[in-house]
């Protein structure tokens, strides 16, 4: 396994056990954005100014914080959803994301501000609005419920199991990006998140493997968006359902 994907794993792992599932539908609406969308925020995971520079029991105590506190919070609601960036990313600083059940900033900033990774400077956080009308909750209802019946069954996810790879594409100009990627908010057009970021931005997540294989498939959308970035990005495969799920 890619180092950088067993770093941020158990992290999707412990979404996927989150006690109410349901609650991130109950996240306030953005006045006046298509669709109602909830408000959540979009929490970009980043290389600290101490990455590395730590000793390895001073890492080890940090890094086991990390993933308890990130079990804490997907246990008390805080935590959404949230998975590793792959090698081919825009920015190499970037290393995870997560997204936490609050629209509101201060409240969001006290929320990821207890992981002991961040508090330790090996990770840096950068906090971003995010809202979205694609049915989050239901994704990690499956996905839980996918878990438990395999713990029923007396069997453990192996490492990766209930993973895949995603693309995730941001665009500066949300408004083109809705025109050129919500008519392919489906199952079969392959876009199964869109998301307004920022306000004036947009975050598309795409069916596609890697970010090559998203520019050959989008790639009439693609040319009309103007300035966008593509990441490689790993998470649950119960996202696929998104597009079916929102249609129902």
């Amino acid at each position: 396994m890619k180092p950088l994907l067993a770093l941020i794993l158990p992290a999707l792992l412990l979404a996927g056990c989150r006690a109410d599932a349901g609650a991130s539908a109950a996240g306030a609406r953005i006045a006046g954005a298509p669709g109602g969308e909830h408000a959540f925020m979009l929490v970009q995971i980043l290389t600290g100014p101490k990455s590395g520079q730590l000793g390895k029991e001073e890492t080890e105590r940090a890094f086991a914080g990390h993933f308890a506190n990130m079990e804490r919070m997907a246990n008390e609601g805080q935590l959404v959803v949230a998975g590793p960036y792959g090698d081919d990313r825009h920015d190499h600083a970037l290393r995870g994301l997560f997204v936490l059940d609050s629209g509101d900033r201060a409240q969001a900033e006290s929320w990821a501000g207890t992981d002991p990774t961040t508090q330790a400077g090996v990770f840096r956080l950068e906090l971003h609005e995010l809202g979205t009308d694609a049915p989050l909750a239901r994704a990690l209802e499956a996905d839980r419920a996918w878990r438990a019946g395999l713990k029923a069954a007396g069997k453990t996810p192996s490492p990766g199991e209930g993973l895949r790879a995603w693309v995730l594409l941001t665009a500066e100009h949300g408004d083109l990006a809705r025109q050129q990627l919500a008519p392919l908010c489906t199952a079969a057009g392959g876009v199964c998140l869109l998301a307004s970021l920022d306000g004036t931005r947009a975050l598309a997540l795409l069916d596609a493997s890697d970010a090559a294989s998203a520019r050959a498939r989008f790639a009439p959308q693609l040319a009309a968006l103007g300035s966008f970035t593509l990441d490689d990005w790993y998470a649950s495969d119960q996202l696929a359902h998104l597009p079916a799920w929102r249609a129902e």
